[in-house]
């Protein structure tokens, strides 16, 4: 989301003014920093105060959320990233996470009836929230993710691909990995265990226990190994050496891991709900997220297939220049030019 917002203001840093919590500070921005430290209540109490004060016109709200308190002389412009917080409560073994899905489902719904404008990641979210609240077509702006132009790489440079599949994931329920993982010890008994490893990278490591614990009951502790945060250039690494990516969400607002593989010349095999297909078209071979067996066929196929394998590379490195930062420069400016109008690019949000 940071990264979004990033990319939304790009060009634009000093002409916004950013709004943010007591202490919190970026030299790269023009930031006013007063309110709670607890993001709930500035957000709730400390922002509309921040936004009077400030006799701001616009306000971005780049989370999901925003101020239910906000001036109705206040043009909110509002980013939904995705509506997963509003299926089916399954809890997460974070807490931080269950109490920010119990938030955004009493906040969200508010904040979208309030919004003059929405910006979502795609049309998937964009048809979802039509559906679920009536919005109009036309107050609904679709500006995919991006990559950073140095995601561009040139898959020859890794040629030889080390024997593991790769995961970049969460430990939120919906990221679905119990279910990947069972998959993968169903691989590991189908092709035997030739020492490929599950790589699975992105769960905070105070979380690693508890899916291995899942890892040691079948058999798979030694194959699959778990890594929390990791930098950009070990993480472009990753890719560019998996044999396989595999996406295995049971809901994504837009599911930016699928770019980067697509980038690095990966074969991905991923879930067929939501905005995957979107995100990938032909590039992916699908299954059905909530199917242990048939994520493992779909693993089984890519893996035991050479020309799959090509086929997925080349179709992935077409479709991820439908996505080409340029590209997508191009719908952020069309977006603040009908937002904000060509000459009222200075407006403070």
């Amino acid at each position: 989301m940071g990264h979004f917002l990033r990319f939304l203001i790009e060009g634009r840093e000093r002409k916004f003014v950013g709004l943010c919590a007591n202490r919190e500070a970026d030299p790269s921005l023009s930031l006013q920093s007063r309110g709670y430290r607890n993001y709930l209540l500035w957000e709730q109490i400390s922002l509309p105060r921040l936004v009077a004060g400030g006799g701001f016109q616009v306000l971005i709200a780049p989370y999901n959320t925003a101020p239910l308190l906000l001036s109705k002389q206040v043009r909110l412009v509002l980013v939904v990233h995705d509506m997963i917080f509003l299926d089916r409560m399954v809890w997460s073994p974070s807490m931080y996470q269950n109490i920010g899905r119990i938030y955004r489902r009493a906040i969200v719904p508010k904040a979208i009836s309030r919004a003059d404008v929405i910006i979502t990641v795609s049309h998937y979210v964009r048809s979802e929230i039509i559906a679920r609240f009536g919005v109009p077509e036309d107050k609904i702006h679709v500006i995919p993710n991006t990559l950073d132009d140095n995601w561009c790489l040139d898959p020859a440079s890794a040629r030889h691909r080390d024997n593991y599949v790769l995961l970049v994931t969460g430990e939120a329920p919906s990221k679905n990995l119990i279910r990947a993982i069972n998959a993968y010890a169903i691989l590991v008994k189908r092709m035997g265990d030739d020492g490929r490893k599950l790589k699975v990278v992105g769960v905070k490591p105070k979380y690693h226990r508890h899916f291995r614990v899942q890892a040691r009951s079948l058999g798979i502790e030694k194959q699959v190994e778990f890594f929390g945060h990791v930098p950009r250039m070990e993480l472009q690494a990753l890719y560019q050496n998996a044999e396989l990516f595999v996406m295995p969400s049971l809901a994504e607002g837009f599911g930016i891991p699928l770019l980067e593989a697509m980038a690095c010349g990966t074969p991905i095999a991923a879930s067929g709900t939501t905005s995957l297909p979107e995100v990938c078209g032909k590039a992916a071979l699908y299954f059905d997220p909530k199917s242990i067996e048939e994520m493992a066929d779909c693993m089984c196929q890519i893996l035991s297939d050479d020309g799959l394998q090509a086929k997925l590379r080349e179709e992935g490195l077409r479709r991820v220049r439908e996505f080409h930062p340029d590209l997508v420069r191009e719908k952020v400016k069309l977006m603040w030019d009908q937002v904000l109008g060509p000459e009222r690019e200075t407006s403070s949000t």
